[in-house]
């Protein structure tokens, strides 16, 4: 293999290795807010018990669909943008999360998001790497 095949392959297994995990965590959490009790939110200390049911589910709906998009890009090479894309809509989400759950004192993970942000920005970076051919 020369050199740049290797690169090649080594950013193919990490927008994998990422890819996975984090349309897992994220299509969970979606199922989670777009079809729990509030009462359940609140015990899980999901960000969306702030908001108004109907939102929350809304933001539930999303995060499943961007997390649908997550894999679809990972197959198919012409939809690397859409990576990109569905990355920075988590990283938006999570900057959100990060933020009420700093303002309101309800006991969330900000480590978790901070991870989360950090480790979906390079993701973006595969992808947007990805897109440019």
């Amino acid at each position: 293999m020369t050199p740049p095949r290797v690169s090649v392959v080594l950013r193919l297994l990490l927008r994998g290795t990422l890819s996975l995990p984090l349309a897992a965590f994220h299509g969970f959490v979606g199922w989670h807010k777009t079809f729990s009790t509030h009462e359940e939110l609140v015990r899980h200390s999901a960000w969306t018990m702030h908001l108004p049911m109907w939102l929350g589910r809304v933001v539930g709906l999303f995060e499943m669909a961007l997390s649908a998009a997550l894999l679809v890009a990972l197959l198919r090479q012409g939809l690397a943008r859409l990576g990109t894309a569905a990355c920075i809509a988590f990283i938006a989400l999570e900057a959100i999360a990060a933020s009420l759950h700093y303002l309101t004192g309800d006991g969330g993970s900000l480590v978790q998001n901070a991870v989360s942000i950090v480790l979906t920005a390079l993701l973006a970076w595969l992808y947007a790497l990805r897109a440019r051919g």
